[in-house]
């Protein structure tokens, strides 16, 4: 049997970290005699894009280690060093799924069996393609993160933005000013040529982005989920330790949509027959009970829908939503809501992000500047923050020559610190 193993090429790119999707793809296997590798490698992109290849089990076992908690990792190994990783490996939340591809399946059973994970030994290349595709429609429904933040009402709610209630409440000024703010051709640009890099020789995905970006409007943007009805998933067996099944059940009054608007999309939905409602990012529920099935099988966390005024926090999220004024909000308002959330870094990008759409006369420069160099003095950068206000105070006073001594040139300088 020709093993279609993949090179060992590009262990590492650029497109690697991007946060595109939660799932990798492994294949490990100390085989350099390839076929039909490129026709292979296609065929696995299509179904979990980032596909990862190692011929050495401790380069390979390093990097599951070091991937998230909230990454999801499927593997192909060969029989020979799949009885050797796979012992260290298994019991890892990252991963989900083993698959051996060998030339011996009886014998390679005979270790397999022993770990839960390895869902199948196989020895035809089809077979396998077959059974991780088949997988992984289920592991995209069960394993995608469901992100959901409690706050509780104390006496003192909004007390840090480092607490848990502050982080609600700067979540929801974000959300705020997302939704408020207009993309245009450029930023539309921008982001498929973001998703051409991370799907590169992909021809599935490539073929997809084109019809996106052929037929798409900032006003005719569907937004789609892959949550499937509950139940049809709650007796999914998962290896992980300490998980439970749980069944949210949660009472939504189409009324308060106008708050943060839900919607059924089962007609859109890429599952014929299933029932999908998304709601919006930052939706507010309000938790009735956590309790047990009468069967005991699965826990039941009951939810109902409410609106930002229902809750102790509604004040002082109307004061900071005030603050971001009224209409349509910019790069640099999103800027500042990111900055006093101490993302200084993305502060920083949308910052500069909006230098590059203004003109060399915009009036706006110089607040922009200062801006930057008051961002960069926060984060220890003090050559970058004098070079920022620099820039400000040549354009407040275009006729002196403020910088006839750039920070830049060499010079000594003995300066007493006492």
């Amino acid at each position: 049997m020709a093993t279609p193993i993949l090179p060992k090429d590009n262990l590492h790119t650029d497109a690697d970290d991007m946060d595109f999707e939660i799932f990798c793809l492994i294949w490990l296997d100390a085989n350099t005699k390839v076929t039909d590798n490129r026709e292979t490698e296609q065929k696995l992109r299509s179904i979990i894009n980032r596909l990862k290849k190692f011929q050495d089990v401790k380069q390979c076992q390093q990097y599951i280690e070091e991937r998230s908690q909230n990454e999801r990792v499927v593997m192909v190994v060969s029989g020979r060093l799949g009885s050797e990783i796979v012992p260290s490996i298994h019991k890892l939340r990252q991963v989900i799924s083993i698959y051996v591809y060998c030339m011996d399946k009886k014998r390679n059973e005979q270790w397999a069996n022993k770990f839960k994970k390895v869902k199948a030994v196989v020895v035809a290349l089809d077979e396998l393609i077959s059974r991780i595709q088949a997988d992984h429609k289920i592991q995209k429904i069960v394993e995608e993160p469901f992100s959901i933040n409690v706050f509780t009402i104390g006496s003192d709610p909004g007390k840090s933005t480092a607490d848990v209630n502050g982080k609600f409440v700067f979540f929801q000024v974000l959300i705020d000013c997302l939704l408020r703010l207009k993309s245009n051709d450029k930023d539309i640009n921008e982001l498929i040529k973001h998703c051409e890099k991370a799907y590169e020789d992909n021809n599935c995905e490539l073929s997809n982005l084109r019809e996106f970006k052929n037929e798409y409007s900032p006003d005719k943007v569907l937004w789609c989920t892959y949550a499937e009805q509950a139940r049809v998933f709650l007796n999914v067996s998962n290896d992980a330790d300490n998980l439970e099944p749980v069944l949210f059940e949660i009472y939504a009054d189409p009324k308060l949509a106008a708050t943060k608007p839900f919607a059924d999309i089962s007609a859109h939905s890429k599952y014929s027959g299933k029932s999908e409602i998304l709601f919006m990012p930052g939706t507010i529920f309000r938790l009735n009970s956590v309790k047990r099935s009468s069967d005991n099988q699965v826990w039941i966390i009951q939810m109902t829908l409410c609106s930002e005024d229902e809750h102790d926090l509604k004040h002082v999220l109307m004061y900071m939503k005030q603050q971001l004024g009224s209409g349509e909000t910019n790069l640099r308002t999103l800027g500042k809501v990111l900055w006093k959330m101490g993302k200084f870094d993305l502060a920083e990008q949308y910052f500069t992000r909006l230098l590059k759409d203004l003109s060399p006369n915009d009036p706006l420069l110089v607040t922009l500047y200062e801006e930057l160099g008051e961002l960069a003095s926060q984060t220890g950068d003090y050559n970058k923050s004098v070079k920022w206000h620099q820039k400000s105070l040549a354009l407040k006073n275009p006729d002196e020559s403020i910088d006839s001594v750039r920070i830049d040139q060499p010079r000594n300088y003995i300066v007493n610190n006492q």
